[in-house]
């Protein structure tokens, strides 16, 4: 079977699965319930004080279970509750990290208030993203969703059914793009759904991305993982992990499209300590363009600081903090759809900047019994640390003198002939030690007058 006829077979039998999961999401909730598995030592009223809106109900679930003693309950066992009678949480979502300037707004679209990390959202708010700003959103079931810059969304539902971990959560993404990481959705009421003018998207746990034209509403959908279903027009399709579509506004959905493979990046190490970092990538059959998206780590989460297209192949950062990062390049076709992510993690610690050395010079020959060692000043500097060994591994270290003051910036050492590697790293006064400079090598011999 070709994997184009796969995906078609595994549509159909989603979208039933879709259809039906939506079907009974439409019904009343009188007609829905909430299965919870017994546990060794579960007395009914404890369930029902846990799960229920009514705790004295315990009585009715009861009766309706056919369970002969409240205080008996057979591990293992399904007890059924309505989900009508189950307890709701609060309906929020939480901005867990916010970067730049993120408003929300009022029902007229004007701003009434900044947003920042930690901040409680409520049903109904509508959340704009400046330029160069994005906001990370937390859901009950843990579901994230990173808003991109310049992006305006609407927090349509954030119903939350307690501690069965059951949420019914829909997004409206007016502009502007989204990713998401979506918890698995379990239970008959379980929904993370977005909607935008052009497509309505339902998942039951996965990573997709959307991104929607303020100007023509068509909206252009990625699947990283999982699967997504996807209405419009009352047409469906389902895009699996790898595929894409892009639905325009009044219009049925296409055929699901393949998306381009990720790049390959090319190596470079875990532990960054030079400035610029610099990364390149091959040149990817069929891209058109290259999305680069730089992210570092905050408060356990990954904030968006860098989001651009370009045609290079390459790319570098030039005023780029120390710290923990991750770099994602995916290419962009002829459409507009974005393909696979190639990802690299790193961490950058280039500062306090190591000095240039100068004497003696690298692969050098020196002569006598002494050798002075210079490199020039670094500004961030207060004091460097000198090394001197007889390999270039640094294990068999002849010299090592950690606080030599800025203002010096030299040492004489008496030594015997031989080969010699050596390196000067800078201190703050702080105590930060920066990465080593470049590794300078000589030799040292006798002078003519000594062996004479």
């Amino acid at each position: 079977m070709s994997a184009r006829n796969f995906v078609r077979r595994a549509g159909h039998y989603w979208l039933a699965f879709f259809a039906l999961t939506l079907t009974l999401a439409q019904a009343t909730a009188a007609e829905q319930v909430w299965g919870y598995k017994i546990r060794p030592g579960d007395r009914l009223i404890d369930i029902a004080k846990t799960f229920q809106k009514d705790p004295e109900e315990w009585k009715r679930l009861q009766q309706n279970n056919d369970v002969p003693d409240p205080k008996r309950l057979k591990p293992g066992s399904q007890l059924n509750i309505p989900v009508a009678n189950l307890r709701q949480g609060d309906p929020f979502a939480q901005a867990v990290l916010v970067f730049g300037e993120v408003q929300r707004l009022d029902k007229s679209g004007q701003p009434v208030g900044k947003l920042a990390s930690g901040d409680v959202l409520k049903m109904g708010d509508t959340i704009q993203t400046s330029p160069r700003s994005t906001l990370t959103i937390r859901f009950a079931d843990d579901s994230r969703m990173l808003v991109t810059e310049k992006s305006k969304v609407t927090l349509s539902s954030l119903v939350n059914y307690g501690k069965t971990g059951m949420t019914d959560t829909k997004v409206q993404v007016h502009s502007g793009a989204t990713d998401s990481q979506v918890s698995p959705q379990k239970g008959p009421v379980a929904r993370y759904e977005i909607s935008t003018q052009a497509i309505n998207l339902a998942v039951r746990g996965t990573g997709f991305r959307i991104h929607v034209d303020e100007a023509s509403g068509a909206t252009r959908t990625e699947v990283a993982e999982g699967l997504v279903a996807g209405e419009a027009k009352g047409s469906a399709a389902m895009i699996a992990a790898g595929f894409g579509v892009i639905a325009e506004e009044g219009e049925p959905l296409g055929e699901p499209v393949k998306l381009l493979s990720a790049p390959a990046l090319g190596a470079s190490p875990a532990l960054l300590e030079r400035m610029p970092p610099r990364f390149e990538w091959n040149n990817l059959p069929g891209a058109l363009g290259y999305r680069l998206q730089l992210l570092a780590t905050a408060q356990s989460n990954d904030v968006l600081i860098s989001d651009e297209v370009s045609q290079n192949t390459k790319a570098q950062w030039d005023d780029l903090p120390d710290g923990d990062y991750v770099l994602r390049v995916r290419g962009v076709d002829g459409t507009g759809l974005e393909g696979g992510n190639a990802i690299k993690a790193f961490k950058l610690k280039a500062r306090p900047e190591p000095p240039d050395l100068s004497l003696p010079q690298n692969n050098g020959k020196e002569t006598g019994e002494k050798v002075f060692f210079r490199w020039a000043q670094s500004l961030a500097a207060t004091e460097y640390r000198f090394q001197l060994a007889e390999d270039a591994d640094f294990k068999r270290i002849v010299a090592f003198i950690p606080n030599i003051s800025s203002k010096t910036r030299g040492v004489l050492l008496a030594l015997r002939p031989g080969q010699y590697y050596w390196r000067v790293a800078s201190l703050t006064d702080t105590g930060d030690i920066g990465p080593n400079s470049d590794i300078f090598a000589f030799s040292l011999r006798e002078s003519i007058a000594s062996q004479h």
